[in-house]
């Protein structure tokens, strides 16, 4: 039986190299994939996906893709999910698939959680605080996670910006990147060319922090960051990733929030005390 474990990558070229890692990474994205969408995603021709294939003793994408549908089962029976998510795609009605999308939400935070260093978790909490200004880059539907981390983190810290407009927003606070900064970008499935310069020149030209949020090992984010970290998402839709992303956010707060332990908790009196004295909330 063939399979596409164990292959020696080294000797591929690079674009192969490329190819086949992505695959061996993300099969449950690739598997329900053309061709064509691959070739976009990473940036190749279909011709060079066929010669990546035949590179690693396939006969072409079909064949790598049927190998990957076995991949994709053996994988999923490591996960305490893998029952339940069979038992719910079995079925076809609305409620079935609402539990599908929330179980695969949950495999998705798992594999997060099993692969993620807190320790750079908490670098990131402390580069934050420390910053003069820190800077977040979320451009299109990332922008609800900018806007998010912004309200979120400002609880705790002040000087937090969200960039969530391509051109005037984003070049405006560029202009104002400096060493003493934080410059964070997110990034889901495909990467904005507006926030991959962004984070470029805050590192090479700014010499800022810099920190990225990626979905995938291959980002070009992550060549222009001092830290990142990656959400391991196999959700076949563009936003499949935001809930990870918003997952992370939390863990990034939280972890400020619990540095400057005295501080938040003096501020989060005062909110209360507010709310109280102004009858925000009906009890």
């Amino acid at each position: 039986m063939k399979t596409i474990n164990g292959i020696d990558l080294s000797k591929l070229s690079k674009k192969r190299r490329l190819i086949i890692q992505y695959t061996l990474d993300y099969p449950d994205k690739v598997v329900l994939m053309r061709m064509e969408e691959l070739g976009d995603k990473l940036g190749v021709n279909p011709a060079t996906i066929v010669k990546a294939c035949k590179a690693i003793g396939l006969n072409g994408f079909y064949e790598l893709k049927e190998l990957l549908k076995d991949e994709v089962q053996l994988t999923r029976v490591d996960s305490v999910f893998s029952g339940m998510i069979k038992e719910v795609r079995a079925h076809s009605n609305p409620q079935k698939v609402a539990q599908d999308a929330i179980l695969g939400d949950i495999m998705m935070l798992q594999k997060t959680y099993d692969a993620i260093d807190f320790e750079v978790v908490e670098k990131i909490a402390n580069a934050i605080i420390a910053s003069r200004q820190t800077y977040i880059i979320g451009l299109g539907h990332i922008g609800l996670v900018a806007n998010y981390m912004e309200r979120i983190c400002r609880s705790a810290v002040p000087q937090i910006h969200a960039s969530t407009e391509y051109h005037g927003e984003l070049f405006l606070n560029m202009s104002h990147f400096s060493k003493e900064d934080v410059v964070l970008a997110i990034c889901l499935d495909k990467c904005q060319n507006q926030t991959i310069k962004a984070l470029k020149a805050a590192k090479l030209d700014k010499k800022s922090t810099t920190i990225s949020i990626v979905d995938s090992d291959l980002s070009p984010l992550i060549q222009y960051s001092d830290y990142h970290i990656t959400i391991n998402s196999s959700n076949s839709f563009y936003f499949g990733s935001m809930v990870g992303a918003y997952c992370i956010v939390n863990a990034i707060f939280y972890s400020i929030a619990n540095i400057l332990k005295p501080e938040t908790v003096a501020r989060f009196k005062f909110f209360r005390a507010m709310s109280e004295k102004d009858n925000v909330y009906k009890i």
